[in-house]
């Protein structure tokens, strides 16, 4: 289980597009400019500078950044909001269609164009209608292919959404879009889940477990060869362990929960970034310390963060990665339980199970 797989030894393979919460956040030009003097002030503190070499400058440099500098000054977690592409030997699957489907789109392009027609198919998984896990989907450049399939599923009451929303007559698509939805040839079918009915493709299998957000949303398990992924995006605990959720992602080598408050700042004592400290109990997410705790309870290998609120910068995400790295120690030995792998996953980040 790891972020560099050049054997090809997995069943699972997840690739995050977009992690970013409620809205798309791309960096300031402010954020920029300070990133760059970071990089440089902390290349001089270091004493790296005298590594350049100018006969092979471009080289040198990029040696330099990847050896000397910390992810928040050489890189982002990026600004788009949720998608998550997951494959397996027998099934392409996304959940969520936020604004980080179109760069999904443009990758899987590139991939399809030197693959036969019948092979070009997927599926899609809406955990819910919100804009921000929605708002991508006429932006993606593979669902106006007509050689394309894409099958579409969520609960009975996202379906039926995601019915009226590409109906020709709705007033809701047609006043937030131009009329486009009519030219979006490649998905071929919408289908609402069964409850207790799982999706079975071959070797993979796909069930869902009810999560508490405003309007309602679904949580998904991709299960392969005895490996397995969750995704539990939007869910606000009503306790510290929500056992029927750890119940539901027990022993899952990996599981996607959300990254968007500190208990502090969920509890409204402390503000994001700037912000002023606002209570957000009833907002539909969780405190980062309880998925924590959940991801304990269901013995899950490793605790994947994301949702990120929009005003976290990249280098306060990075300190938080590190404070909840040593609580999940602690937790580790009071419980005498093996710590999961804790991380919050940047755009374009390979996973393999």
């Amino acid at each position: 289980m790891n972020e560099d797989n050049s054997n090809n030894d997995w069943n699972i393979h997840v690739k995050y597009w977009g992690t970013s919460g409620s809205i798309s956040s791309p960096l300031k030009p402010s954020c920029v400019t300070q990133k760059v003097i970071d990089s440089i002030c902390t290349l001089i503190k270091g004493g790296h500078l005298k590594d350049i070499d100018p006969s092979n400058l471009e080289s040198s440099v990029a040696k330099m950044v990847h050896d000397h500098l910390p992810f928040s000054s050489k890189s982002t977690f990026g600004g788009n909001t949720s998608c998550v592409e997951i494959n397996t030997d027998d099934c392409l699957i996304v959940i969520d269609c936020g604004t980080g489907i179109m760069n999904f789109g443009n990758s899987l392009e590139l991939k399809w164009s030197a693959i036969q027609k019948d092979e070009r198919k997927g599926l899609i998984l809406f955990s819910h209608m919100h804009y921000d896990h929605l708002f991508g989907l006429p932006m993606c450049q593979s669902f106006y292919d007509a050689n394309n399939s894409f099958d579409l599923y969520g609960s009975e009451k996202v379906a039926a959404n995601l019915i009226e929303f590409f109906g020709q007559n709705s007033d809701m698509a047609n006043s937030l879009y131009p009329p486009i939805l009519s030219k979006i040839k490649a998905i071929k079918k919408i289908t609402p889940l069964e409850e207790n009915y799982p999706l079975v493709i071959g070797a993979t299998t796909i069930t869902h477990f009810a999560l508490n957000h405003p309007g309602g949303a679904n949580a998904y398990k991709i299960e392969c060869k005895g490996k397995s992924y969750v995704y539990a995006s939007d869910h606000e605990q009503l306790t510290e362990t929500d056992t029927g959720l750890a119940n539901f992602a027990k022993n899952a080598d990996a599981i996607y929960m959300d990254g968007q408050y500190l208990l502090s700042e969920y509890l409204g004592h402390s503000g994001i970034g700037s912000g002023l400290p606002t209570k957000r109990i009833g907002w539909g997410h969780s405190p980062m310390e309880w998925c924590l705790l959940t991801a304990f309870a269901a013995n899950a290998k490793s605790l994947h963060l994301g949702h990120r609120d929009p005003n976290r910068s990249d280098i306060e995400t990075e300190n938080i990665l590190a404070y909840l790295k040593g609580h999940a120690v602690e937790l580790s030995k009071s419980n005498q339980q093996n710590c999961p792998e804790i991380l919050f996953p940047h755009e374009e980040l390979d996973f393999f199970i």
